[in-house]
């Protein structure tokens, strides 16, 4: 690929034409009302009954569990067993559902989904976030690697056995077309009907968009974490996925190798900024928020994050502009009273003190920049700030009965304080507001009789109605 302007161009040049712009307004935070949500999607629940180690969550604004037997939550996961007919192949390559998803059943696949849905989320409302984990292949058929492979030698295959007389070129660029052609038929038929079920929920699948950035492995001292440019490509490619999503889920978990480095930051960092390049590029009008997955511990382990490598992850997320980040974990964090004791330990003495600074300090900046009908974003996403409450101004201090936060600020922000938000953070407002600090009620100035106002902003308000049309149909 040819760097530099052109056709394509590269991500850090498109994140300075994203942020140089008046950033698209995004949906309002769901659950409670915060700019920046923090859920804790961890199986920790058998701590207290089973091993006598109960755990205080009561900083996170969700709990939710994502093993099977857990329903109606706020988040919920579908994996591939729990959401219709995925094809895909099993870890002793065995075909199920066709293997192959141009082998599978769309017919049968998508009248199942309905009960699929209600099954795990019972009712209408409340909204939620409802996230698609098929994690067995990729639409884009260049990125089906190494244990994915099987999925383009299968489609290889079955071209082959229906034209044997075919040279190998022309078998392959067959192969490509029809997976990929069927990838796009099953997701995105899938995110249709599952819309439609539950409308009032966040939907998209886990891990996408991907930055594919792993290359700390093989070139640890020239890491730079920087998106390849062909793959930021390659996520256009699939602007047909983001137009139907209306959330991104991408993942910065952290490998320990990573531990307390220059490099876990920008690992999540570029990852992130391409999440958000993408929420903003492929809808006209609007951004789709974006939640970050993430784990308490490094990857392969139950060691927990450092504070520095909670600053990459929380901190990063939280200051370049995404809506949220969501904690997961296997049933291995609640295995024994060890596990148990070792979690509860790191929550107390250093996740759940930052998560609560990191909480109050983006709300507050919301309260005083964007008039709460905004969160704030980074104006340089490379610049080393962070939306921290100041050790100066505040202090956290414990609640005092079980029915008051775990932890809560106490002081208020200076004037060097608001100078520092002003400074390095501008707002990306909620639908419906408008304004450098999302001061303008759009909803409000619609019904004024003001023309001067209506005539120089009446093509935004179109969009913005054409868009709260979008979500609420």
């Amino acid at each position: 690929m040819r760097a530099g302007l052109g056709p394509i161009i590269t991500l850090a040049l498109a994140l300075e034409v994203t942020w140089a712009v008046d950033l698209k307004p995004t949906v309002p935070p769901i659950f409670t009302g915060r700019p920046f949500v923090v859920a804790w999607n961890v199986p920790t629940q058998e701590c207290a009954p089973r091993h006598k180690v109960p755990l205080d969550l009561r900083a996170f604004d969700v709990e939710a569990s994502p093993n099977e037997g857990f329903v109606n939550q706020n988040i919920t996961t579908f994996y591939y067993d729990r959401l219709g007919l995925y094809p895909r192949f099993d870890a002793a390559g065995m075909s199920v559902h066709g293997g192959v998803p141009q082998n599978g059943s769309l017919c049968a696949h998508l009248p199942m989904l309905k009960e699929s849905v209600e099954r795990y989320i019972h009712t209408q409302e409340p909204g939620g976030l409802a996230v698609i984990d098929w994690e067995e292949w990729r639409p884009v058929w260049v990125r089906n690697w190494q244990e994915k492979d099987v999925y383009r030698q299968s489609s290889r295959q079955l071209v082959a056995s229906r034209h044997p007389d075919w040279p190998t070129d022309r078998i392959v660029k067959q192969a490509q077309y029809e997976f990929e052609f069927a990838a796009r038929q099953f997701m995105l038929n899938t995110l249709r009907y599952v819309k439609a079920v539950r409308p009032q929920h966040l939907w998209g699948f886990y891990l996408f968009p991907d930055c594919y950035n792993h290359d700390y492995v093989q070139n640890r001292e020239s890491y730079t974490g920087r998106c390849p440019d062909v793959e930021v490509a390659r996520n256009d490619q699939l602007a047909w996925l983001w137009a139907e999503s209306t959330a991104l889920f991408p993942s910065v978990y952290l490998d320990e190798s990573l531990a307390s480095s220059v490099h876990s930051r920008n690992f999540v960092s570029f990852r992130v900024q391409e999440a958000l390049r993408v929420a903003h590029t492929h809808h006209a009008h609007h951004a789709l928020p974006v939640y970050v997955f993430t784990r308490p511990t490094y990857t392969r382990g139950l060691k927990g994050l450092s504070q520095m490598d909670l600053i990459s992850t929380i901190g990063e997320s939280a200051a370049l502009g995404s809506a949220g980040v969501i904690f997961w974990g296997d049933s291995v964090y609640a295995s024994s009273m060890e596990t148990c004791q070792y979690l509860k330990n790191y929550l107390t003495q250093l996740l759940v003190p930052y998560v609560v600074n990191v909480s109050w300090a983006t709300q507050y900046c919301s309260w005083t920049q964007c008039h709460g009908h905004g969160r704030c974003v980074r104006r340089n996403p490379s610049a080393n700030t962070f939306l921290h409450l100041s050790a100066s101004s505040f202090r956290l201090v414990p609640g005092r009965t079980p029915d008051e936060p775990q932890l809560r600020p106490e002081g208020e922000l200076s004037d060097t304080d608001l100078s520092y938000l002003k400074t390095h953070f501008r707002c990306q407002c909620y639908l419906g507001w408008g304004g450098e600090q999302c001061q303008w009620d759009h909803k409000q100035a619609t019904r004024s009789d003001s023309r001067a106002w209506a005539g120089s902003h009446v093509t935004s308000l179109l969009a913005l109605v054409a868009v709260a049309f979008t979500w609420t149909s």
